[in-house]
């Protein structure tokens, strides 16, 4: 029924998780049940709904080595607990629980008290008030009992356990949205013209059509207007900077962006980028620094091939969507959130975990907890496909989203680099919209509430303003950004294994002459193209507006300022930009 596992996914833990996809041509279909469609999923994991019990999380966390096997159902258990249980048993697997997987539950008196997402197919989702770990739901590991046997996570969700409640879902592998040139050939020397050997959505990974490939960016870098004060988060006359968060890669070393130092990630009080922020003691996102600096994304980036090469497919990606932020909003705040690593590819429970540590740090921030502050955009960029896009419209993820919008955060995720129609979670959780006119407008008969901010999701742009042909399209698509041949920061440490197919000792001095080093980007830019770099073009324009609003300019309405650091206030702020920016406001 399916295929692999093939290659592996990186988690949060720094292991490796086997992976398969699944194939529609090998799945039986029951009488009934809709076809399913292509995934890519974690083999030996399920996405179980609900809350552990109570008893169970604490026999888990009393084992010494982090980890629990359920070798048998308890009556006392939860449906959903006890419908996966009983399909992992009859397809001949012991359910495993790990101390690791499981969500973090607050501290008693920190956050804000935040509502359920309750699983519906559309947006406009009654409240729902519950503890936050039955919203998130929680993880199971599947072993079989055959040591012969390798997982597979379908052999158990697809045998439907749940009955009419909710039931489980496989945990999808999500990949970040980028095209790349694999150098295949070998460009013709003489004269200086191309053999095309690249045509339609491939012509965009060759470097000079959009591929990442390092540039010379002359001109005067992005120029702040307010002063830095005390703080990174507040300027010197009391504005508060608008914090975009980008959950991605991390951010390496940049002249515009500062110094990455994986064992000091800051730059004081005058930073563009807060690399160093914590949660509970520990970083946002969960993804965890290398080994070597040689496989961090935004350092060497040769993670995935460390011997041999190449760079590694999103190698330097983080640190170009900060400078993309910068680039349309230079008084902004980057939030760095390490999620994952050079691959591209993460669980979409890893990322699932590493948003709510993004929303708990914002709801403490809200509340005034010293040492986390108030995020005004999430840059998301990256996502997967449902095998049955009804059913992704209930996932975890969603939720987590929703809740992050709920407390005033603005989320922009991008659409996905496949030239496609199919749904791409998360993108596709966006409002539907109209964009056949000269200005976007929702739906007809969409309903847009008022008390939480949109999800958007952005299309990438060519430079002529034609839609780029590797952009995903469909109603869920708020609009396109430039996001083809975009030129952006990359980390001046990266330099990989890829050298000048010329150099020599130049004639005249002691310098080198040599053809450009396609690997080479201790210049520190780069173009790139993907609908991955839309995303933040979008992000910034909305924190530029949250900015003018602040301070009095011209630009979305002015909130009131003894509310903008409730939630509440935050979320009329919000829609106030996403007004002015996109034309857009709730219907009710």
């Amino acid at each position: 029924m399916t295929e692999g596992p093939v290659d592996g996914v990186p988690d949060r833990r720094g292991a490796t998780r086997p992976v398969r996809t699944l194939d529609p041509e090998r799945v039986r279909r029951s009488p009934g049940r809709r076809q399913v469609q292509a995934t890519t999923y974690v083999a030996d994991r399920v996405i179980v709904p609900g809350t552990l019990p109570a008893a169970v999380r604490r026999a888990l966390l009393a084992e010494d080595d982090g980890t629990l096997e359920l070798e048998s159902a308890d009556p006392t258990w939860d449906a959903p607990l006890a419908d996966v249980w009983r399909a992992a048993d009859d397809a001949g697997y012991v359910v495993v629980l790990d101390a690791d997987d499981l969500v973090r539950r607050s501290p008693a008196g920190q956050g804000l008290a935040v509502d359920d997402d309750a699983d519906d197919d559309t947006d406009d989702d009654a409240d729902d008030d519950t503890d936050d770990d039955a919203s998130a739901g929680f993880v199971v590991r599947l072993r079989p009992r055959d040591p012969d046997v390798e997982p597979d996570a379908w052999d158990v969700v697809g045998r439907r356990p749940g009955g009419s409640g909710e039931r489980p879902h496989l945990d999808h592998v999500m990949r970040a949205h980028r095209h790349l040139f694999p150098f295949p050939v070998v460009p013709s020397a003489e004269p200086f013209t191309t053999p095309w050997p690249y045509e339609g959505v491939e012509q965009y990974g060759q470097p000079g059509w959009g591929g990442r490939a390092p540039v010379a960016r002359v001109g005067a870098p992005p120029r702040r207007t307010l002063a830095d004060g005390d703080s990174p988060w507040v300027a010197a006359d009391g504005v508060r900077r608008p914090v975009v968060a980008v959950v991605d890669t991390g951010t390496g070393t940049h002249p515009w962006l500062g110094t990455y130092d994986p064992d000091a990630p800051t730059d004081g009080p005058h930073g563009v980028v807060v690399r160093d922020a914590l949660l509970d003691g520990a970083p946002l996102g969960t993804f965890p620094h290398p080994r070597y600096p040689a496989e961090d994304p935004e350092i060497g980036g040769l993670s995935v091939n460390p011997l041999v090469g190449p760079l590694d497919p999103v190698a330097g990606h983080g640190t170009f969507i900060a400078g993309v932020v910068h680039q349309v909003c230079p008084d902004a705040t980057i939030l760095s959130v390490r999620a994952f690593g050079g691959s591209g590819e993460v669980s979409e429970w890893d990322v699932t975990h590493s948003l709510r540590r993004v929303l708990e740090f914002h709801r403490r921030g809200l509340a005034g907890v010293d040492g986390c502050e108030p995020v005004d955009v999430l840059v998301l960029a990256t996502g997967y496909y449902h095998e049955q896009a009804e059913e992704g419209r209930r996932a975890r993820l969603r939720g987590v989203l929703r809740r992050l919008r709920r407390a005033g955060v603005l989320v922009v995720v991008s659409s996905g680099n496949d030239g496609s129609p199919r749904e791409l979670f998360p993108a596709a959780f966006a409002q539907h919209v109209d964009r056949t006119g000269p200005q976007v407008r929702w739906a007809d008969g969409a309903t847009v509430p008022a008390d939480r901010t949109p999800l958007l999701a952005v299309g990438a742009a060519n430079p002529d303003g034609t839609t780029a042909l590797f952009s995903n399209e469909g109603p869920w698509v708020t609009c396109d950004r430039p996001g083809a041949a975009v030129i952006s920061t990359m980390p001046t440490t990266l330099d990989g294994p890829a050298t000048p197919s010329r150099r020599l000792a130049d004639r005249l001095s002691s310098g080198v002459r040599a053809t450009i080093d396609p690997d080479g980007f201790d210049g520190g830019f780069a173009t790139w193209s993907g609908t991955s770099f839309a995303a933040p073009v979008l992000a910034g324009e909305l924190a530029a507006s949250i900015l003018a609003a602040r301070t009095g300019g011209t630009g979305a309405e002015r909130s009131d300022r003894d509310t903008v650091d409730a939630a509440a206030g935050r979320v009329a702020e919000a829609w106030a930009a996403v007004q002015e920016v996109l034309g857009l406001a709730p219907t009710d």
